[in-house]
C-alpha cells in the first residue's frame, strides 16, 4: 500500500479549492482555537510537576520557583510564535499546506 493511499484512508481527499476558503478561521477565532491547546498543556504540566515537588517532600518545593519560571518562558515562547503566524499569514488564520 502506498503512502498516497494510506493518506487518503487515515485523512481523506484534500478540499477542493473553491471550498477552502469556508473551512479558513479569522485571526481571531484561530488564535482562541490553537492558543488555547498549547496553554491548557502547559497548565496541565504545571499540576503534574507541583504533584511531583509535593510527594518529593519539602524541601523539594525549592525547585517550584524556577520550575515556574520556565514555564512562564514557555508560555512567552509560544505566544510570540503564534503572533508571528499571524503577522506573516494576514489573509488567513496560518500557513496552509
Amino acid at each position: 500500500m502506498s503512502v498516497q493511499r494510506i493518506k487518503r484512508v487515515l485523512v481523506g481527499r484534500p478540499i477542493p479549492t473553491s471550498l477552502d476558503q469556508h473551512e479558513r478561521l479569522s485571526r481571531v477565532t484561530g488564535l482562541a482555537v490553537f492558543a488555547s491547546d498549547a496553554l491548557s498543556s502547559v497548565a496541565y504540566a504545571t499540576e503534574a510537576i507541583l504533584l511531583v515537588l509535593v510527594a518529593a517532600g519539602t524541601a523539594a518545593l525549592g525547585a517550584s520557583l524556577p520550575i515556574a519560571l520556565a514555564i512562564a518562558v514557555l508560555v512567552a515562547i509560544v505566544v510570540t510564535s503564534f503572533r508571528q503566524s499571524i503577522l506573516a499569514y494576514p489573509r488567513v488564520a496560518g500557513p496552509t499546506s
